[in-house]
């Protein structure tokens, strides 16, 4: 007669291991005829060692949350190798995906335990997961044993090393931001990538991160929308398990009184890139407060010094922000329609940013003389005709100068004379911009420009 031989498996049978050992709640479920236990330690927290100080250290992730994984690897000399998913639903860690499995009278051992939580199992590999990038999460191998009695599986990730360190991005709480990086080799691989994009979302605290190995020299631009928060250069290599930290903060300003404090305070802290966060409606009084902030530190600030974002606000009103001499270049994230004047002879303007605005009225753009870039939106509705006084660029031969950046999508304009406004109209045709006459010739919205390009 052939010998039965009994298995243990590994399912739902977890604990979680609390700070002190006495506090372990038990919580067990019978397999045949064996009670099977993973218990698993604490969450190895990273820590703040911060290389830039910003306000109040953050050491992130610091205990396991519902929905954490735990990837095993477990090998017996019966059964070989077995590989399993387990998550954690907030009290106890349940079999995701996979099976461990070993014979009742033999010790299996575990070559790996991974906390990753942007990979998964492949044919007995780490692969990411769809729609996961590397460099954006931890990659942290723990240890598991089997408990003497063969009973249970304790893993541990007390000893647990990092061979990369963090990059925690201080910015907008629960916002967008993409972030651009040389010479980076991202956590769980071993290959340096010589140009990397991500896009990253802030937490409710306003944290982004990233997870690697950043080397002398490496650089890196932080954006939201098109507008730089911050840019940096590691002087040397990062060390790992260590956590370093970029302020790429915005300062936050409703009323017309935090308008002005906040500028006053950027220009005595001697800032020449001001970054604000307006409320979504912002309108007259608030871009009021940014014109009579901009004149009462005149003389702290010299003309065409200032990059100016302003994030939040849908709209610069009519006249909203003329006639201000300290700027060099302009951010408007998230305005979608720029009114009549809003930035009429700001002479030292450079540069304007404005990926996502539809609507400009007339004079908007006019006045400068030192304009070479102007990056806009996908069009429907702009006011004045070209060359008549009324155009949204001056009419005296400046847009040969301007370099100007459309999306892929916008469409050839056409104008004409609406008498219900009583104003020249610019709508859209249809026709694709960038497949058109008017694209090969330079040519938008009756100007001339010296390129017209695809910011997408």
């Amino acid at each position: 007669m052939k010998k039965i031989f009994q298995y243990i498996m590994l399912a739902v049978v977890t604990v979680v291991m609390a700070s002190c050992t006495s506090d372990i709640e038990e919580t067990t479920a019978t397999t045949g005829k064996n009670n099977v236990q993973l218990v698993v330690g604490e969450f190895p927290a990273f820590g703040d060692s911060q290389t830039r100080a910003i306000g109040t250290p953050d050491e992130g992730k610091t205990s396991w949350a519902e929905g954490d994984e735990l990837l095993l690897e477990m090998t017996s000399k019966t059964l070989g190798t077995k590989y399993a998913a387990f998550k954690y639903n907030g009290s106890s860690w349940e079999l995701a995906s996979g099976e461990l499995s070993y014979k009742v009278d033999e010790v299996p051992t575990f070559p790996h335990v991974y906390y990753a939580p942007n990979y998964k199992w492949e044919a007995g590999k780490l692969v990411l997961k769809e729609g996961k990038v590397a460099g954006t999460d931890e990659y942290i191998e723990g240890k598991a044993n089997i408990t003497p009695n063969g009973q249970g599986i304790n893993v541990s990730f007390a000893e647990a090393t990092r061979n990369y360190s963090r990059l925690r991005i201080a910015t907008m709480p629960n916002k967008q931001i993409t972030v651009t990086i040389n010479y980076f080799t991202p956590a769980g691989s071993s290959n340096m990538a010589w140009s990397q994009y991500y896009a990253l979302t802030s937490d409710e605290k306003g944290n982004a991160y990233l997870y690697g190995t950043f080397v002398k020299k490496s650089q890196f631009t932080v954006k939201y929308g098109g507008a730089p928060l911050a840019t940096y250069k590691f002087t040397q290599e990062t060390e790992n398990a260590k956590s370093y930290a970029l302020d790429a903060t915005v300062v936050s300003a409703n009323s017309a009184e935090e308008i002005k404090s906040a500028i006053k305070q950027e220009v005595a802290n001697s800032k020449t890139a001001i970054r604000l966060n307006l409320a979504s409606d912002a309108g007259d009084n608030e871009f009021n407060a940014i014109r009579e902030a901009f004149k009462n530190v005149r003389g702290n600030v010299q003309d065409g010094t200032i990059d100016l974002t302003l994030i939040g606000c849908k709209e610069i009103p009519a006249d909203g922000l003329k006639e201000l001499n300290a700027l060099k270049s302009i951010f408007l994230p998230d305005v979608t329609k720029i009114g009549m004047n809003a930035l009429f002879r700001c002479v030292y303007l450079e540069e304007i940013c404005a990926p996502n605005v539809s609507t400009i009225d007339e004079r908007a753009f006019a006045g400068f003389i030192m304009l070479k870039k102007v990056t806009l939106g996908e069009l429907t509705d702009v006011r004045g005709e070209a060359n008549s006084g009324g155009g949204i660029f001056d009419d005296d031969n400046w847009t040969p100068y301007i370099d100007l950046y459309l999306p892929k999508n916008q469409e050839v304009m056409k104008g004409e004379f609406d008498e219900n406004s009583n104003q020249y109209i610019w709508k859209p045709t249809g026709e694709k911009y960038f497949a058109s006459p008017d694209y090969d010739n330079g040519i938008f919205l009756g100007y001339q420009f010296n390129s017209v390009k695809s910011w997408e």
